[in-house]
């Protein structure tokens, strides 16, 4: 069909040999996308600490002497003596949640997409859980008051303490590109990994726990549908990283612990762990499944924003040539100028 374009001040086939140096330009439809109440988080993270060092009873004879003593071996001994001992500090942290968050989805022609922008809360108002406990290592010795017997028999577990995460957010930190198939009409089958950066804070037994940012990748696969100017998106993405190695905490100094008796069980002895630790390692699963609803970003190029591309954009453009009229100036470049003409007619109905 035939279009007649409204005369125009400034001679359309000037304005057209300008363009003839610059490269085409290929017009992308980008979508505004929130993550939907229906989008959920798995998020799951153990942590190791190795500790090495001893511990001992909390008897003194001038501010606790009705306090526990530790005595090496099954006999013999007196006093308070240091136990030898070897442990791994475990902190398991759990996430399950409805996530909200925000990205930029583009649709970039030849099968190539784009996220841009990609941020969520991942609690969104639904604190997750920590426990913190002790995987304890040593050698067979007593107590008294109470009077008990530990036995030597490997690995034994301490809880230490329980908390929740406070804050959990993923912020995107580089481009990401992907594919987008077209498998119907408006249809598209979409895979893309975007870097993020991970901060988690918690909280366990009234003590802040902050492991720094840590990065990971998300991979989006799921199903774009566009109908017009909105669209949804679902998909599911899953990051599995290795966590650290991160700096040792500070070492321990006659930290409190209570420990159940073994022989005769149903008492309490009391103790004090010092030692070092050591680097600390772990792992963290992250499954996302995301529904999302998007708007189309206005076209850059529907110059008088009416919704449409079309002759009256071209006549602003090519009106404003050689200045900086901002409504005409396409790609903010700060010129109106043979670009921002070929960006109108890359977008021609």
């Amino acid at each position: 069909m035939n279009r007649t374009l409204p005369s125009l001040t400034l001679s359309f086939a000037a304005a057209l040999a300008a363009t003839l140096a610059v490269p085409s330009v290929t017009h992308a439809q980008t979508f505004d996308f929130t993550l939907l109440p229906a989008s959920t988080l798995q998020q799951n993270l153990t942590m190791n600490t190795p500790l090495a060092g001893t511990f001992i009873g909390n008897y003194n004879a001038t501010t606790n002497p009705t306090g526990t003593s530790t005595l090496p071996g099954l006999f013999g001994g007196s006093g308070n003596q240091p136990i030898p001992y070897t442990s791994t500090t475990r902190t398991t942290q759990s996430i399950s949640s409805h996530p909200a968050g925000s990205f930029a989805f583009a649709l970039l022609g030849n099968g190539v997409c784009s996220v841009t922008g990609f941020t969520s809360d991942l609690l969104n108002e639904t604190p997750g859980t920590v426990n913190l406990d002790q995987l304890l290592t040593y050698s067979t010795f007593r107590t008294v008051n109470p009077s008990s017997l530990f036995p030597s028999v490997g690995q034994v577990t301490i809880p230490l303490g329980s908390g929740s995460v406070t804050e959990a957010t993923a912020v995107q930190s580089a481009p990401a590109l992907g594919s987008a198939v077209q498998t119907s009409a408006g249809t598209y089958s979409v895979n893309v990994a975007v870097p993020v950066t991970i901060t988690i804070v918690a909280k366990v037994a009234g003590q802040p726990s902050n492991p720094g940012p840590q990065p990971g990748v998300l991979v989006l696969a799921g199903t774009l549908t566009v109908n017009g100017s909105s669209a949804s998106l679902t998909a599911s993405a899953s990051d599995n990283s290795p966590v650290g190695p991160l700096p040792p905490p500070p070492p321990l100094v006659n930290q409190p612990v209570a420990v159940p008796t073994v022989l005769p069980a149903g008492g309490t002895a009391n103790l004090l762990f010092s030692g070092t630790f050591g680097e600390s390692t772990g792992t963290s699963s992250l499954n996302l499944s995301l529904a999302a609803s998007g708007t189309q970003q206005t076209d850059p190029a529907d110059v008088n924003g009416d919704g449409t591309v079309d002759g009256t954009d071209l006549a602003i453009v090519l009106s404003a040539w050689g200045s900086g009229l901002p409504m005409a100036d396409v790609n903010r470049d700060g010129t109106v100028n043979g670009m921002d003409l070929a960006l109108v007619l890359s977008a021609w109905p």
